[in-house]
């Protein structure tokens, strides 16, 4: 018994022991660990980023071809409790064109041509250069190809399909203008169409620089007939 009393009061005692000045003790582990907070974090660092490309000053009548990058690679510096904050769309790659002409050009890339936050800096951009090319601009009327999905219903078939306006205007670089031949439309399904149906499609842009200048949607009709009407109107003809 008096070892069992002896043990318990021993076991009081570490508890008192521990409990004691708690205050302090909370106060002291809330330092250390703000301490680890600030060594951690203080810690310098390197990321490099995919930046937007943002160009600038392009001259009249000129427009970029469509091989012009739309983001570069940016490497940059800081302290890694901002560079975990940091995304490519916090950068941004100002590259004025303004003394180019028609045709091709190298441009250099240089770190003070990105905008960066401020606690971060900028150690290289990759590529160094950027080919770039500026044609006149110019535009054409292309005709509009509407896509069609699913199949009418069986023993009926489509007859005949019309777009209203059947050609939309286009804009961009002239040697892209002059190989854009149409546009095509958004997928619109005719799965178990009995008869005509019409629906507004929007227009799909073509790869490149080339652009829609006005239209960006068109209304399409798709004429579904009885494969016997048909036969019987191709015979009286």
């Amino acid at each position: 018994m008096r070892w069992a009393t002896r043990s318990r009061d021993a076991t009081r005692a570490r508890l008192r022991g521990l409990f004691e000045h708690w205050e302090l003790k909370l106060l002291s582990l809330c330092v250390a660990f703000t301490l680890w907070l600030f060594v951690v974090g203080g810690e310098k660092g390197e990321v490099v980023l995919a930046a937007p490309v943002e160009y600038l000053n392009i001259p009249s009548g000129l427009i970029l071809g469509g091989s012009a990058p739309d983001a570069v690679d940016v490497q940059v510096e800081g302290l890694r409790s901002a560079l975990q904050r940091l995304t490519g769309d916090d950068l941004r790659v100002q590259v004025s064109v303004a003394r180019l002409g028609p045709g091709d050009a190298m441009v250099p890339l240089h770190p003070d041509q990105v905008l960066a936050p401020r606690d971060v800096t900028v150690l290289r951009v990759s590529p160094a250069r950027i080919r770039l090319v500026l044609e006149p601009v110019t535009t054409a009327e292309v005709r509009v190809v509407p896509q069609l999905t699913g199949s009418p219903e069986p023993g009926y078939r489509v007859a005949r399909v019309s777009v209203e306006p059947p050609t939309v205007e286009v804009r961009g670089p002239r040697s892209e203008v002059a190989g854009q031949q149409d546009v095509q439309t958004s997928p619109i399904d005719i799965s178990g169409a009995r008869g005509p149906i019409t629906r507004r499609a929007e227009l799909i842009p073509a790869p490149g620089a080339v652009r829609l200048t006005k239209r960006r949607s068109v209304d399409v009709t798709v004429e579904v007939r009885e494969e016997r009407d048909m036969h019987e109107r191709g015979r009286g003809r």
